[in-house]
């Protein structure tokens, strides 16, 4: 018992000073994690609702679609772009500690609102230009990107394939096309190539994800983009995310990445690590998730500067698709 003592301790000094983090420590000791060999029965989408679900048909022969039930789980994009018709609002609020001891915070919103009584191709949009997976993988030290108002078309969508077009008010116009093919039962490869307006600036981007399914528990990705844009900006990246399954509820995501510029200057920009703790608690529409991260940044002109922070981030989570 007078072990103990010095925890407790500590747990009422950050319930005092830092009430966000003792409410996220009680929570998760509330909540023990599971053993992957305990986990309840895989998650699947409905395989006729979205293309993705089609795909992926082939690694639910034997892992019980891990890449899809990941994906769906943290939410990525890779899901909500693919799908044929429904609704999804994310309403997410960010709190993140430095290692200056400077402490942020951030309330965002995005939402894909299909239309009643009108063709279910077509959704309305609040979304910043770059996707989460993108930023969480590849993030920078620059402002975030703002979120902005547009009308969605998924033109072609079929089972291996989807093309759709957005337009925004900002005012921005996008085409984004995917191919997805099992190149195994373990082996899921994805090509995604965007084309963008935006103001004064026409660029490119493009992706090339590799997923294979170590076993029922784990799940590695290995993700390539190229940014093309007309003011003479080239930037590369690559990245590797392993996810690991616990239980329904509850997943961990271990990355590493690194950016480099190519034109004008050429340097690698930033390097990369990060873990990050989701748990779906009390509802089914709400979600904590905790990022212990570092970045290694470094500009053209200046020396490398390295950035410890953590991240607490409590989501409210509606969708249908």
């Amino acid at each position: 018992m007078a072990e103990a003592q010095p925890l407790r301790v500590v747990y009422k000094h950050l319930r005092i000073y830092y009430p966000p983090l003792s409410l996220f420590i009680f929570l998760l000791f509330q909540t023990p994690l599971l053993s992957a060999k305990h986990k309840e029965a895989c998650y699947s989408h409905d395989e006729s609702t979205t293309i993705i679900d089609k795909t992926y048909h082939y690694i639910n022969q034997t892992f019980c679609q891990p890449a899809l039930w990941f994906d769906d789980f943290f939410v990525d994009e890779r899901i909500v772009n693919d799908a044929y018709a429904g609704t999804m609002v994310r309403w997410y609020n960010d709190i993140s500690w430095d290692e200056g001891g400077n402490i942020r915070y951030s309330t965002k919103v995005r939402m894909r609102v299909h239309l009643p009584k009108m063709t279910k191709k077509l959704k309305v949009v609040f979304e910043p230009d770059a996707e989460d997976s993108i930023i969480n993988l590849f993030p920078n030290d620059t402002t975030e990107p703002q979120s902005s108002l547009g009308l969605n078309y998924d033109w072609v969508v079929k089972e291996h394939q989807s093309f759709s077009v957005k337009v925004t008010i900002k005012p921005s116009i996008e085409a984004r096309y995917r191919y997805t093919y099992p190149l195994s039962t373990y082996l899921v490869s994805r090509f995604t190539q965007k084309i963008y307006q935006r103001k004064k600036t026409t660029g490119s981007a493009s992706l090339i994800d590799l997923d294979y399914a170590i076993n029922e528990a784990f799940l590695l990705r290995w993700a390539n983009v190229a940014k093309i844009e007309t003011d003479d900006l080239l930037e590369l990246g690559t990245g590797l995310t392993l996810y690991q399954y616990i239980s329904a509820t509850q997943a961990l995501n271990y990355q590493s990445s690194l950016t480099s510029q190519e034109k004008p200057h050429h340097y690698i920009s930033n390097y990369h690590l990060s873990i990050a703790y989701r748990q779906n608690i009390f509802r089914k529409w709400f979600y904590y998730e905790i990022r212990p991260e570092i970045n290694w940044y470094k500009e053209a002109t200046s020396v490398r500067d390295s950035e410890a922070k953590i991240t607490l981030r409590l989501e409210v989570l509606f969708d249908n698709i």
